[in-house]
């Protein structure tokens, strides 16, 4: 027993002289608080506990760096009421220095075992609502909205048709503000990293709205020397681009479209018989006012001077489905007359387009009709509804079969591809123009209904250009609503305003 004693006190001496420089040396090296802990991630600096709070105080109150996307910010930690409670996280670190505990460290070396490091966490207070109030601010500078498509400005004189007519829309960005709040704790926390990248969140850009094009058409028609009434809308939506829709026009050659309807809906049932086709296609194909007054003539109840019955029918029914500016009290081509009518269109003088006083329409009236001979086409719509039994979808199919005989290469259809498939009726006197047409876009059809007015004489070039330009902007917007927002990859190639001009030959009623 004597022997293990001795042999005990022995080891303890040799250990004594062996590790004793060492203990020594690792008792002078600490400091006032214990090695391999530290505060919040920081070693503690300094010489007493109250330097070593100092220290980290003032590491935890130097600015962060906050990045909103590239735009560099700084943040005080008083800015938004950060404050570190040092002394209280010092207070919890001191007893991991007290008995045993101090010497654990050096143990671990001894051993070969470190000892496990111990990280006081971060004691701090913050004021909620000025970090919400400053992450506002910050949102309210640097968010960017989203931007829809909009419609590619040209210069005067440039033609629309020479480029698609919308850029798409910009995705916007907004800040997030409960996950930013998470990154900017986690820099203000760290005493070496102190910078923070914000949460951003892409907004993607809204659809295309009609007021786009709108404000497109405004722009170019604001360059025309004269008078100008559009009325532009999707079949059977509620949304529309118009200016000036309700102006009185001379009704033209536009009018044998409800012309065409009133044949139908009075004279023919099923499929027109030989005679009636025949006046249909030239009176479409070759805008024949002869054809026309003869349609009238039948929609009176034929014989001598029926045609005027026929138009004043046809006048009644216009009226009767709520389209009181468009009238026709006398045949084409004649000049026996009859009493004007008053309507609130030709009583409104902002505008003075000298309107025929017996034939008259506006770009809304002319162009509704035509969207619901569509809609008929379609199985739905007004004109079914007031007609149940005197139309069918197959009847108004074969109407929009005879108005597409109207191809001509010329005013609304130069605007759209040579390969669109669409059916339009146009119509000119010496100082004013008309067209309306519906045109099957890939968002499906709609309607763009054009009047135009210069005094003394529109010349024809004019016309064709603005025409031209409407019509193409239409489709592009269309277009532009088909493919999402987004810009086609390749723009549509017009027609050749030189290829040889399309067949008037009569079609076969109800072909596609």
């Amino acid at each position: 027993m004597r022997t293990l004693i001795l042999l005990l006190l022995v080891v303890l001496v040799v250990a004594g002289v062996m590790l004793g420089p060492s203990a020594y040396a690792f008792y002078q090296a600490q400091g006032p608080l214990p090695g391999g802990v530290t505060l919040s991630g920081m070693t503690p600096q300094g010489a007493t506990l109250e330097e070593v709070a100092r220290n980290a105080h003032a590491a935890f109150q130097q600015p962060v760096a906050v990045y909103y996307d590239q735009q560099r910010l700084i943040l005080r930690p008083a800015d938004i009421g950060f404050e570190v409670d040092v002394n209280a996280m010092v207070a919890e670190a001191v007893p991991y220095g007290q008995g045993i505990g101090f010497w654990r460290p050096f143990l671990g070396q001894v051993f070969d075992r470190p000892a496990q490091p111990v990280d006081i966490p971060l004691a701090y207070s913050l004021d909620q609502e000025k970090l919400a109030a400053w992450l506002h601010g910050v949102a309210q500078e640097y968010d960017a909205a989203a931007r829809p498509p909009y419609g590619v400005a040209l210069a005067p004189g440039v033609p629309f048709t020479s480029t698609f007519m919308f850029q798409a829309g910009q995705p916007g960005l907004e800040l997030e503000p409960n996950l930013s709040a998470q990154r900017l704790l986690t820099a203000l926390s760290s005493p070496t990293d102190r910078t923070a990248n914000l949460v951003l969140v892409e907004v993607p850009p809204p659809a295309p709205t009609i007021d786009e094009l709108e404000k497109l058409l405004v722009a170019r028609t604001n360059r025309f020397p004269g008078y100008v009434s559009l009325f532009i809308r999707q079949v059977g939506s509620d949304e529309e681009a118009v200016i000036d829709p309700d102006i009185a026009f001379s009704g033209m050659s536009t009018l044998k479209i409800p012309m065409a309807m009133e044949l139908y809906r009075t004279q023919v049932e099923g499929a027109p018989d030989i005679e009636t086709s025949k006046l249909l296609s030239e009176t479409f194909a070759l805008s024949s006012n002869f054809a026309a007054n003869l349609m009238l003539r039948q929609i009176g109840g034929g014989g001598v001077g029926a045609e005027w019955q026929g138009a004043m029918r046809m006048t009644e029914t216009l009226q009767g489905l709520g389209l009181q500016n468009t009238f026709m009290t006398t045949p084409y081509d004649t000049e026996r007359q009859t009493n004007a009518l008053v309507t609130p269109a030709n009583s409104d003088k902002t505008w003075d387009t000298k309107p025929d006083g017996y034939r008259q329409t506006t770009a809304k009236d002319i162009g509704l009709v035509l969207e619901w001979i569509t809609q008929c086409s379609q199985g739905g719509g007004t004109l079914l509804a007031a007609f149940p039994d005197q139309l069918t979808p197959d009847e108004c199919q074969q109407m929009l079969d005879y108005i597409a005989l109207d191809r001509n290469r010329i005013l609304l259809e130069t605007g759209v591809p040579a390969d669109a498939r669409y059916a339009h009726k146009h119509g000119f006197v010496a100082d004013a123009h008309g067209d309306v047409g519906v045109f099957w876009s890939p968002a499906g059809p709609y309607i763009v209904s054009l009047f135009i007015y210069k005094p003394g004489w529109m010349e024809w070039e004019l016309s064709s250009s603005i025409m031209a330009d409407v019509s193409k902007a239409a489709w592009d917007y269309f277009t532009l609503v088909a493919n999402g927002g987004q810009p086609p990859a390749v723009d549509t190639p017009l027609p050749d305003p030189a290829a040889p001009l399309t067949t008037t030959a009569p079609i076969t009623p109800g072909a596609p």
